[in-house]
Formats: structure tokens, sequence, C-alpha cells
């Protein structure tokens, strides 16, 4: 079968063989398609109408007066409690552990004007495991978690409900998460490092944070303390940040001007459902997808995002493309059980932002490598918990008696399909104008360096070999492409006509000389 067919067919190539897919991954039946926001979803931030708690009591609640709470500390650890706190500032003892310790089923709620202040000494505001807690309506600031801790929910305890509050201006994360959480109408803003934290799933598949919603909330201005140039590569930073979670719905939610990645997957994340989100401004990509597993992202609006870490690149001459949607070692292998196969990148509106979207693999990044940078963890196709099936006593080698590919995280199983990407480079500014670092889709890796994955074997299969698909997508402006490598031999960008054309057969050896110039992408496509 010609790859032409294959494109026109919606068949791809996955782990264990072929796979069909079908030619619109988009609900069908009589209800109408959901829509990308033209608005946001979630203008939660200063929004009395929403963050406002009610102004008297619930009935049974016990009354909260605003002062040093800590004489309250045992009664906050009573199970099954309501707890309205008065109009004007809490706090607790004032060192570093003084912190609510909530009850099982212990309900939290603030009348109007209620906040729960850290009062730059306090690390963390609630804490411990006990589940379903509900905290609604509170202003909670000014608490000083460490690096990769958070505020509320900092121990990731288990069916937390955290509605209408505003957690601001915080250290670390402003929130932590645990499995079957449910996080709404927040509005989250202006905090050290993250937004969100959702971490850590751990050693084993009932350790992974599962069932998380996020809905209807505004992260804005989040990583107010830099991480990423106080501690450079930390991949430490932004609007949310997810690790080892399954099963997650992030929608109607507002993610705009952090300073770093908007939605960061990262590390065996797998079941996402990312739908109808306004991801604007933020300072690097709108969605990371990193080392894991498949995600529907369908009907968001995306704009204007990674502008700065775009010029950053382009200043120091760097060509790498960067994308608002991003995805590194991530995709949806056939025969795993995973929700989403493929993974579908579709229907989304895209203006104006760095680059589109950017499907890349390393070729030295597996779990026995010098390059892996989760161990011990691994795929889903060996063990996501355990890399000793591809570990033998010498660096970067893996054992004759498995499938080295089961070894890698592979960028695999992707549609691209319906988006529109618009970008006008006037408007993206210095460094995008005359120049071709901005407005770029591609699929692409880079030349192996070790002997498992040598040379040009991993930029052929991605490319080809994977199922990647580009397909009746709509672009206006002035766009190019990143294929097989993120620059052509001849140090230029893949023109649109070359991205079209129908892509080569494989050679039997690969070589400099044999490099592909065309790639078969984007079968029903508009260009301008």
């Amino acid at each position: 079968m010609s790859r032409a067919l294959v494109l026109v067919l919606g068949v791809v190539l996955a782990a264990g063989g072929f796979a069909v897919v079908p030619a619109a991954a988009r609900p069908s039946g009589p209800a109408a398609a959901p829509a990308a926001p033209t608005v946001s979803p979630a203008p939660i931030c200063g929004n009395a109408s929403i963050l406002d708690g009610p102004a008297t009591p619930p009935e049974g609640a016990t009354v909260v007066a605003a002062e040093n709470n800590n004489k309250l500390f045992f009664d906050f650890r009573m199970p099954n409690r309501t707890f309205w706190f008065a109009p004007g500032v809490h706090t607790m003892a004032a060192d570093p552990y003084g912190q609510i310790e909530p009850g099982a089923g212990t309900t939290f709620i603030g009348a109007p004007g209620a906040i729960f202040d850290g009062q730059g000494i306090n690390r963390a505001a609630f804490t411990q495991l006990a589940p379903n807690v509900t905290i609604a309506h509170l202003t909670i600031t000014g608490f000083v978690a460490p690096q990769d801790q958070g505020v509320v929910n900092k121990d990731a305890a288990r069916g937390w409900t955290i509605r209408n509050n505003t957690i601001t201006q915080n250290s670390g994360a402003g929130l932590m998460a645990g499995r079957d959480n449910v996080y709404r109408d927040n509005c989250v803003k202006d905090n050290g490092q993250y937004g969100i934290n959702v971490c850590c799933g751990g050693h084993s598949e009932a350790d992974d944070i599962a069932g998380l919603v996020l809905d209807r909330n505004e992260i804005v201005g989040n990583n107010t303390d830099d991480w990423e140039t106080t501690n450079p590569g930390c991949g430490c930073s932004g609007g949310v940040k997810f690790w080892i979670n399954r099963n997650v719905t992030v929608t109607n939610n507002w993610v705009h001007g952090n300073r770093g990645v908007g939605l960061w997957l990262d590390n065996n994340n797998r079941g996402f459902v990312i739908e109808q989100n306004l991801i604007e401004d933020n300072d690097d990509q709108a969605l990371f997808i990193e080392a894991g597993y498949d995600a529907r992202v369908r009907f968001n609006t995306i704009r204007r995002n990674a502008i700065v870490g775009g010029k950053k690149k382009a200043d120091r001459g760097d060509t790498f493309p960067i994308g608002a949607i991003y995805v590194s070692e991530s995709g949806a292998p056939s025969g795993y059980g995973l929700p989403s196969s493929p993974m579908v990148i579709s229907d989304n509106v895209m203006v104006d932002n760095w680059g589109g979207v950017i499907l890349w693999e390393n070729p030295d990044r597996y779990c026995s490598s010098e390059a892996h940078t989760h161990p011990p963890f691994c795929t889903i196709k060996t063990n996501l918990y355990d890399d000793a099936q591809c570990e033998t006593a010498v660096e970067n080698d893996i054992p004759d008696t498995i499938d080295k590919y089961r070894c890698r995280w592979s960028t695999e199983n992707i549609v691209v399909e319906n988006n529109t990407f618009t970008i006008d480079k006037a408007a993206v500014g210095a460094g995008c104008v005359g120049a071709r670092y901005c407005g770029l889709n591609g699929v692409f890796s880079n030349w192996g360096n070790f002997d498992e994955f040598p040379g040009y074997t991993i930029p052929w299969r991605i490319t080809f070999q994977q199922g990647i698909v580009f397909r009746t997508n709509h672009y206006t402006g002035d766009w190019w492409f990143a294929g097989f490598q993120q620059i052509r031999a001849d140090g230029q960008r893949v023109s649109w006509a070359d991205w079209t054309a129908p892509a080569p057969p494989i050679p039997p050896v690969f070589t400099h000389d044999n490099r592909p110039t065309t790639f078969g992408q984007d079968q029903g496509s508009t260009y301008n």
C-alpha cells in the first residue's frame, strides 16, 4: 500500500501493525460538535459573583473568627465538620508548620472577604491525607512552600473538592492534587513556581494520580519567581505540571500569562482529555506532552503562546522549532489499553503563536540510556514503574532478550486534523518577521548517537513509520515545516509543496545522501 493511499484512507502504522484511524476523530450523532471558545470560559479572578461565599454561616457550621486560629488546630482535624471563616484575615501559628490538617469529610468555607494568610512564614495551608475535604470561597495567600511543593492539598490527598477560591501570591505551587480531586471555578494567580503541581504518582498503578478534574479555572501569571532562570533546565515551572497521571479531564479553563508552559504533561501521563480551554499569552508552549501517552486535545483556542521562548531561541540562532503544542517522545501505541488511540489533536483554533504543532523524538532517550531523565520509570510497553527489563550493566545498552523498541517512549500514532493555523508574523513581532524561526509545524528527529538507535534510524521511523498524520487542516499566513530533521540538508525549512508532495519509499540503508525531501502530509488541507 502506498503512503498516499495510507493518508487518504486514514490507515496508520502503529506498534503491532496497521490500525485504522477514522477519517474524522470527532463525536458523531445528532448532537452538534462542540466548538473552540471565542471568549474566556473562566473569567474567575476578581469575579465576586463566583468567588464570594455565603455572608452568614451555613446551618450547623462552626464560626471561625478572623484572628489567629491556631487554637482550633485539633477542631479542624475532626471529621465531617463544617467551618465558616468570617470576613477578615485568618492565620495559624507563626512557624513554618503552622497549617490546617483537615479531618475526613470536613468543609472549609469562606465568607466574602475571608483571607487565609501564611504570613510569609507558613509553608502550607491545608495538608495531610484525610480524604473528601472541601475548600471553598477563601483567598489563600502569603504561604512559602519550598520548590516543587504546594500550599493547598500539599500531600495530594484523595477526593478533595476545591472550588471558588483565590489562591495567589504564594511560593512553590498554589495547589497540589490527588486522586479523584475536583478543582473548579478557582482563580490560581501569581504563584511563585506553578499554579498547580499535579505531582506525583508513585511506583505502582495504585499510586497514580487518577480521575482529576480541572474545570473552569483561571490559571494566570504563575512562576513569578522565574524558576527556569534560577535553575536552568529544571523543567519546573508554569501554569500546571502533571506527573504520572491518568484519566485526567482538563476542560473550560483559561490558562494565560504564565511565565513558562501553560499545561505540561511530563512522564507517563495517559488518558488525558484537554478540551474547550482558552490557552493564551504564555511565555512558552501552550501544551507540552513529554515522555507519555495518549491525549485528546480538541476544541481549544490557543493564541499568542511561546513568543517569549521562541524569540530567545531565535536570538541565539537556534533552529529547533517551537510550537504552541509540543509533543516529545509521546504518543498512543496500539495494543496497550490506552483510552485514546490514536492521540488526537483536532478542531483547535491556533492564532499568532510562535509555531503550531511540533512532534519530535530524541533517538538517544530510552529507558537504559544516559538521556533517560526519569529513572527508574520506563514505558507502557514494558513496565511503567521499573526499567529493569531494558537495563544491562553497560550504560546505553538494551538486552538482546527484548525488542529494543519497547524500551522507547515513541512519538507515534498521532492524528493532527481539522485545526486552524493562523499566523501574522508582523503581529508576532521581532525574531519572527522576515525569518523562518516561527510559523512552523513539523514531525522530525535528529541523528542518533548511541549504538542501539544510530544515525537516521529514528528520523526515518518517526517521519514515515509511526503513524503520524497531518490532514484536513487550514493554514493562513506564512507557514513552513520541519520534516525528518529540524532543517533540511541545505539549511532551509520545508515548503508547503514539499510537505504535501508524496513521500519517498523507505531505503534499505540510511545515509546522508538519501534523506527525504518530501513528506506526504496534510492531505485534504488548505493553505492560504
